[in-house]
């Protein structure tokens, strides 16, 4: 029977685990093996560096998904000037993020640079929100405190009463003190704010007595009683009167405006281009002299003006009362509510059609007649209403067309037959009333002496009829 042939083992069982191993078994007393360990080590180590790369680029490709939310929630509270609130809200909604993200990974040690990855951008982002929160909190501490002094100062400048002055101006100084403390802002800050204070409510002071007597003395003293040039420069000064004068004068020289008061908007041109500061500085200088001899001009060429365009705007508006009144009286010619023989349809519409063609006529007279006087106004007026009355009395509505000054100045179709008619009576005797002297009136056939140009009138409406009937 054969021998089976048996292996004596030369090492030992071992229980540790090869870890990372190239397979590779080589003793290291050989001379060839030993030359092959660094080689082989390595081999080892960039398998583990391949790794530990890999998994740090999956966990960085996390965390830059997890920072742009992160960003977005920063973003959402950097108005919100309580810090504590700000990271309370921050946390809220960025740890189910988190959360969520991790519940994805299955690898620990991906896992587990997310979270520390996580952990530095929670510190830097609650950075972030405590300095967005600190510049909330000073952007609206200001503008409350500006909201505050402007209320307060149209306060004090709506009051004549000495007592509230005071009042109001203790007040300011009150807000401006706490203010100060609150953001520790140093005792120059406050007596700036303070300097502040005073200029506005000086100005203000000074802005109401223009228009008054005496206005540059009483503004002076003041500015004197007050040491107004300790906080308030010259250049400031000189600009703020400035512009508080050269407000009032314009809101008083409005030219062609009834209400304008142009005497008084050249006293106080007058009075603001001698006006001095009580320390001897002139109001009218530098760049100011060039744009006060511009409104000087102005004012001074606007009254001259001034006069005769309220004079025309007062005669227009009488114009346009009783121009309303004499078409009023032209409707009532043809239609009347209350009587049983004018209150029919046809009346209405005779009515209608004559008031339409009245206020065209006399809106293109008054555009085409700016500089004619009021009587003369009234004359047209009246004149129109009647020789319209006499035009629609007859005829009938059917063959009245819509009115019009440039295409359809004869908007009544009458028969060529009965216009030659006319015509030949008014021949017979041009003294006696005549629908065509009143049509050769309103449609500008007018002789040198007044008298209506039948004549004229006649031989191009004849014509007009003809080609009407022909067509």
């Amino acid at each position: 029977m054969p021998k089976i042939p048996t292996y004596n083992a030369q090492g030992r069982i071992t229980a540790e685990g090869p870890g990372v191993k190239t397979g590779i078994q080589i003793s290291p007393r050989s001379s060839v093996a030993a030359a092959l360990v660094p080689a082989a080590n390595e081999l080892a180590n960039y398998s583990i560096k391949k790794r530990d790369n890999t998994e740090k680029l999956e966990a960085n490709k996390s965390l830059l998904e997890l920072k742009a939310e992160q960003q977005n929630i920063i973003e959402s509270q950097k108005d919100n000037p309580n810090d504590e609130e700000s990271i309370n809200n921050y946390k809220t909604q960025f740890t189910p993020i988190l959360e969520k993200t991790l519940s994805t990974i299955k690898n620990r040690r991906v896992k587990e640079l997310i979270k520390q990855g996580a952990d530095l951008e929670n510190s830097e982002s609650i950075y972030h929100l405590k300095t967005n929160s600190f510049k909330a909190y000073e952007k609206q501490s200001v503008k409350v405190y500006n909201d505050k002094m402007a209320v307060g100062a149209n306060k004090y400048k709506a009051t004549d009463n000495p007592i509230l002055k005071v009042k109001y101006k203790q007040e300011f100084y009150r807000d401006a003190e706490e203010f100060n403390k609150e953001h520790m802002l140093g005792t120059n800050d406050l007596k700036k704010r303070k300097e502040a204070i005073d200029s506005v409510l000086f100005l203000s002071d000074a802005d109401s007595f223009i228009g008054l007597p005496n206005a540059e003395q009483q503004i002076n003293n003041l500015d004197q009683s007050l040491k107004g040039d300790s906080f308030l420069s010259n250049e400031d000064f000189n600009k703020n009167i400035y512009d508080s004068y050269v407000a009032k004068i314009n809101s008083l020289a409005v030219e062609g405006d009834p209400g304008a008061d142009y005497d008084e908007a050249i006293r106080l041109t007058n009075e603001l281009e001698k006006f001095k500061r009580y320390n001897g500085g002139a109001v009218i200088s530098g760049k100011r002299e060039q744009s006060f001899a511009v409104l000087k001009e102005k004012i001074l060429g606007e009254s001259i003006r001034h006069e005769g365009k309220v004079e025309k705007i007062i005669q227009g508006n009488k114009f346009f009362e009783y121009s309303n009144g004499q078409k009023k009286l032209l409707e009532a010619t043809f239609f009347n509510a209350f009587d049983a023989k004018f209150n029919k349809a046809v009346n209405k519409e005779r009515a209608f059609e004559a008031g339409q063609e009245y206020e065209q006529r006399i809106n293109d007279y008054a555009s085409s007649n700016p500089d004619a006087t009021y009587s003369e106004q009234q004359q047209y007026s009246r004149e129109l209403r009647m020789n319209i009355a006499d035009k629609y009395e007859e005829i009938d509505i059917e063959k009245v067309t819509a009115f019009n000054l440039t295409d359809n100045k004869f908007n009544i179709t009458r028969e060529l037959g009965d216009v030659v008619t006319f015509y030949t009576d008014y021949q017979a005797n041009p003294k006696a009333k005549n629908i065509l002297k009143t049509l050769a009136k309103l449609n500008g056939y007018v002789q040198e002496n007044g008298e209506p140009d039948v004549n004229g009138f006649f031989n191009v409406y004849s014509e007009i009829l003809k080609t009407r009937k022909e067509g």
